[in-house]
């Protein structure tokens, strides 16, 4: 008797002393919730640090306008009112005056930048005379650059405005 008290008591060890199978199985539950969401928030980062690019790029190109405005301004003549004017509406110009001025690279057309391709680089005035530096057609790796992009632009307190569907999206920034 003695003997089978001893083997019972040895029984209740042994299963005491692992993990079952229910145990392991909410474990990996668990694990699987926390891999799911550091996804979500890695994605979030990607998006907004693509957004913030894109916002630099714009910045890029506006500095290099008013560099060249500055070295090309004379009393009548103000080059970025000629980029702004109706009759001026080629890219190629635009991008061609001020490459000496950009210390990035801005791709039009998708070059080699993996953010945001634009096909259009325009400069454009609106009736309060402010003028703008505008990314149009700017092809947007996904809905989630748009949605970030669109926090930045409300944050911005109107430096920054954006408009667009999907991932097509086009943005500008003020000059002056």
């Amino acid at each position: 008797m003695g003997e089978l008290r001893a083997m019972r008591s040895d029984i209740r060890k042994m299963k005491s002393c692992g993990f079952g199978l229910v145990e392991m199985l909410i474990v990996i539950v668990i694990l699987g919730i926390l891999a799911g969401f550091s996804l979500v928030a890695y994605g979030r980062g990607t998006d907004s640090t693509e957004a913030a690019a894109i916002m630099a790029h714009l910045e890029t190109a506006k500095s290099a306008l008013l560099a060249y405005s500055m070295e090309h301004r004379t009393r009548n003549v103000d080059p970025i009112a000629i980029f702004a004017s109706p009759d001026f509406n080629a890219d190629s110009k635009i991008h061609a005056s001020i490459d000496k001025y950009l210390d990035s690279n801005i791709q039009t057309g998708g070059g080699s930048k993996a953010v945001g391709y634009f096909t259009k680089l325009r400069v454009r005035s609106d009736d309060s005379g402010a003028f703008w530096v505008a990314f149009e057609n700017l092809q947007l790796p996904s809905n989630g650059v748009k949605n970030a992009l669109d926090k930045k632009v409300k944050a911005s307190g109107g430096m920054y405005e954006g408009t667009g569907m999907g991932t097509s999206y086009s943005m500008r920034m003020r000059i002056r």
